[in-house]
């Protein structure tokens, strides 16, 4: 069973020293909390504000989605109502470096290989609705 993650901004929680964005399953709606130490882990200082936190978070936002589900798809628990995602768990992602650190995305820069101009696809559901809505027809193909 795979994460479908909901398009809206992360918030940051200062009680937790947490931002929060929520991933949807079939079956229930699960809390993800990037933590401070993996905030650290993508270049945020620890004196940044909540601004500075939340645009470094959206810039790195991709790494800490595919964490995410990594470690949802290996969790062995039934019924996960939500998700920590720690330094360790953005180590997975790459390989580390000499400094044993992992690669920053900083607000406005791209990844290596990513195009010019690209847009996040839409969820395949929402698609196949919206296509249905178009035509009135349901049509049951893969896009």
């Amino acid at each position: 069973m795979s994460l479908q993650f909901l398009g809206e901004m992360g918030v940051y929680f200062p009680d937790r020293d947490a931002i929060s964005i929520t991933a949807l399953t079939p079956r229930a709606h699960i809390r993800c909390f990037a933590t401070r130490s993996a905030l650290t882990a993508i270049g945020c200082a620890p004196d940044d504000p909540p601004e500075t936190l939340l645009d470094r978070f959206e810039a790195n936002r991709l790494s800490i989605e595919i964490a995410a589900m990594i470690k949802y798809r290996r969790s062995t628990a039934p019924h996960i109502r939500m998700l920590t995602i720690d330094r360790e768990d953005l180590g997975v992602l790459e390989p580390a470096t000499k400094k044993g650190t992992i690669s920053v995305r900083r607000p406005g820069e791209k990844h290596v290989g990513e195009r010019h101009g690209a847009v996040r696809r839409r969820p395949a559901h929402l698609r196949r609705a919206a296509a249905a809505g178009a035509d009135g027809e349901h049509h049951h193909r893969r896009p």
